[in-house]
């Protein structure tokens, strides 16, 4: 991370003209320059640079998220809602999608709270604050949690588990009550609707009322989205004393059980709720969410978990960072476990400075 992967996104992944951070990197190391520009790209990488200051690794992190904050503020500003960006941008800096979109503003949450965290900024409060307000008087959806946005769409489980990590990340950094509120709400959420107890599954789309969907898609299971959660339900039990154990147990286990390819030690992107493979590629954020489900289960005393996670830190290192490009990383395997030709997304910077920042961590407090 400090060698390879920041430099070459900090010198090839922000575009020095507007402090824009560009959307791909093609394989030769070099940005996709053509590209159109989601904001949430912006907002992912305002996150790895901020982090990557708060662990010391990086001593320009504070001018590059000002300068992406700069650019969303001067280009993607939304049209019609205050305090909100438009989806996307293209590459002349033109609005070319303008949807609100919930996903999206989680990832803004959690950069604003580790630009407040690293730049002690109250402007990242008040943001947050705007965009809670926007999406509490506009998004609520039945039976509680939040739509997708301002378009129709299925409900998914994904933007309320990022909203949950956004929600614990300011209360840190705040200690402001009404974080953890939040982030109950969505615990509330997983307990009721998007957790089946029956099976040991955690469901990932939903109708209006945030029952499963029927047929096949409502029975998709995301193996890295299990770990994901187990990781976030040992955060909010650290502030909150809410027991999770049961939780993060069957979850864990049902992923390592069903959806862990054992030639490699990665995990397959879906299964059925039965456990039975549906989709046996693998990308690189699920071995990211394994290292972090396998630290926080040591943390807690799991036998075996530690070591584990160096394992899994051993088949990222093998399978996805292993290019001729240093710093450049493969996004996907086939189900043959062969890398696929693509450019490598800016959005997995985010998986990978949460993977490397958990991993120290835990190194600090129990490896020294």
């Amino acid at each position: 991370m400090q060698t390879y992967a920041l430099p070459l996104w900090v010198q090839q992944g922000i575009e020095s003209s507007s402090g824009a951070a560009f959307e791909t990197m093609l394989m030769d190391g070099s940005a996709d320059v053509q590209a159109d520009r989601r904001t949430r790209v912006q907002a992912r990488q305002m996150f790895v640079f901020a982090a990557a200051t708060e662990m010391g690794w990086l001593q320009q992190g504070s001018a590059l998220v000002t300068g992406i904050q700069q650019y969303l503020d001067r280009f993607a500003r939304h049209p019609k809602q205050q305090g909100a960006y438009a989806f996307k941008l293209d590459a002349r800096h033109q609005i070319v999608d303008a949807r609100l979109d919930t996903y999206d503003c989680a990832f803004f949450l959690l950069a604003w709270a580790y630009q407040y965290k690293t730049q002690g900024m109250l402007d990242a409060s008040k943001r947050a604050d705007r965009l809670m307000l926007m999406l509490n008087s506009r998004f609520r959806g039945a039976n509680g949690g939040w739509l997708e946005g301002d378009y129709p769409a299925t409900r998914r489980q994904n933007p309320h588990m990022h909203l949950f990590e956004a929600f614990l990340a300011w209360y840190e950094v705040s200690g402001e009550e009404i974080w953890l509120e939040r982030a109950g709400q969505v615990f509330s959420l997983f307990e009721r609707h998007f957790f089946d107890a029956k099976q040991q599954v955690l469901y990932e789309y939903f109708d209006d009322q945030l029952n499963p969907l029927p047929a096949a898609q409502g029975q998709v299971v995301e193996p890295g989205h299990h770990m994901e959660w187990v990781w976030l339900l040992r955060q909010y039990q650290k502030h909150s004393d809410v027991k999770v154990d049961g939780y993060c147990q069957a979850l864990y286990d049902k992923a390592l059980n069903c959806g862990l390819d054992k030639q490699t030690g990665l995990l397959v992107d879906e299964m059925d709720a039965q456990g039975r493979v549906v989709k046996a590629s693998k990308r690189l954020w699920t071995v990211t969410e394994l290292i972090k489900a396998h630290l926080a289960q040591a943390d807690v005393g799991l036998q075996g978990a530690e070591e584990e996670a160096a394992s899994s830190i051993q088949a990222l290192i093998q399978y996805h960072l292993n290019t001729q490009v240093p710093g450049f990383y493969i996004e996907r395997l086939d189900e043959r476990n062969r890398p696929m030709d693509q450019p490598a997304p800016a959005t997995s910077m985010y998986h990978l400075m949460m993977a490397c920042r958990e991993a120290v961590l835990y190194c600090n407090q129990h490896c020294l």
